[in-house]
């Protein structure tokens, strides 16, 4: 196998199963294409570029097996006990039908004896490449320069309703067919740019889910790009909760609008003060900024009001105050308002005090000097 094709399937070098990719030859036979180091300390070196089945008379029975998978894309699974090469094994074959008419076939050692050590640092990589790809929450996966998953975990299947294997070997057009384009689109910018880049992908469907992906290139030994790797959070409920505020404060600035009312924030220790939508409206302004001083407010006051309402919005005394307060505000063509402010200052454990509140314009009812307001 050239070492191109190899590069497709480099992350299955760290897999601690065996890996093979197998091409049908005749007669009734297959040739090995790929064989992953774990395959090879079971069955032996020299694997690639030979007929598989030919010197394995113990595996002739799956001859028709796999051709059924071939012939079906139906997975097939069966069980053999023998000397592979390594010593007596006991072992789970899972076959899958690839693209261009390929079997991809995974070889896992369920025999009480361990098959023959990798190398200890390759080991080592790929116990923890496997803790991390299994024990994430997310679904973490790898795809080939053609599209198709060469490798994905037990959680990423699950949250796409498929197994392992019905993922492997296919693309997000076969899995996907509805929403493959912005993925695709996704995978392209990816590998066009080399670089990792974060997306929102969603999935129609019942229920339609959301997922935060976060995508970059596999490189070989030599810089080449012979794949991309990817990790999908499902943020469905994030997004479904973010919608939900965003409608509650829709419904609250609509309310809040009914109501000739506005929203302030006043961070007392350096006197600026946040205003809410619909402030410029209620104060007589033709505009006002998100955020200002506190001294704009004042200026805009009625003049018999400015040294009280300036003194009851100094910082309170105590760590907490509820304040309710009337004024007088002078618009921009010279009209008197009459406003209520309601707030509840808070301050202390080294936290910043702020006077939080709403503005209600009361100039339909009275235009008196300022005054305290019943609480």
């Amino acid at each position: 196998m050239s070492s191109s094709s190899a590069s497709n399937f480099a992350t299955e070098a760290l897999n601690p199963d065996g890996f093979l990719v197998l091409r049908p030859q005749a007669p009734d036979d297959f040739l090995c294409e790929y064989a992953n180091p774990a395959a090879q300390a079971l069955l032996g070196d020299g694997l690639e570029g030979t007929a598989f089945l030919a010197t394995r008379r113990t595996w002739a029975g799956l001859r028709s097996a796999w051709g059924m998978t071939l012939s079906t894309g139906l997975r097939s699974e069966q069980w053999i006990h023998g000397d592979p090469g390594s010593g007596m094994h006991t072992l789970r074959i899972r076959a899958a039908r690839a693209p261009e008419g390929r079997l991809y076939v995974w070889l896992d050692d369920s025999s009480s004896q361990p098959p023959v050590a990798a190398p200890e640092p390759l080991r080592d990589t790929s116990a923890l490449f496997q803790a991390v790809m299994q024990g994430s929450t997310d679904a973490i996966y790898t795809k080939n320069l053609a599209g198709q998953y060469t490798r994905i975990n037990a959680a990423g299947a699950r949250l796409m309703g498929r197994t392992m294997e019905e993922v492997v070997g296919h693309t997000d057009a076969e899995l996907w067919p509805d929403e493959a384009r912005a993925s695709v689109a996704h995978d392209r910018e990816v590998m066009a740019f080399r670089r990792t880049f974060t997306y929102e992908e969603a999935q129609s469907g019942h229920p339609g889910r959301v997922w935060l992906s976060t995508k970059g290139v596999l490189l070989d030994d030599q810089g080449r790009v012979f794949g991309l790797f990817g990790i999908s959070r499902d943020i469905t409920e994030r997004k479904r909760m973010e919608e939900a505020l965003h409608h509650n404060e829709a419904r609250l600035q609509q309310a809040l609008s009914a109501a000739s009312a506005t929203l302030f924030d006043l961070r007392m220790p350096e006197g600026l003060l946040r205003w809410g939508p619909g402030a410029a409206a209620l104060l007589g302004q033709p505009s006002l900024p998100a955020e200002e001083p506190l001294t704009a407010l004042l200026a805009r006051l009625h003049p018999e009001d400015r040294m009280t309402v300036a003194a009851r919005l100094a910082s309170p005394a105590r760590p907490a105050v509820k304040l309710a307060l009337g004024l007088r505000v002078v618009g921009a063509r010279g009209e008197v308002r009459r406003l209520t402010l309601w707030g509840e200052a808070r301050a202390g454990d080294g936290q910043e005090a702020r006077l939080l509140g709403v503005l209600v314009d009361m100039t339909r009812w009275s235009l008196a000097p300022p005054s305290e307001v019943a609480a």
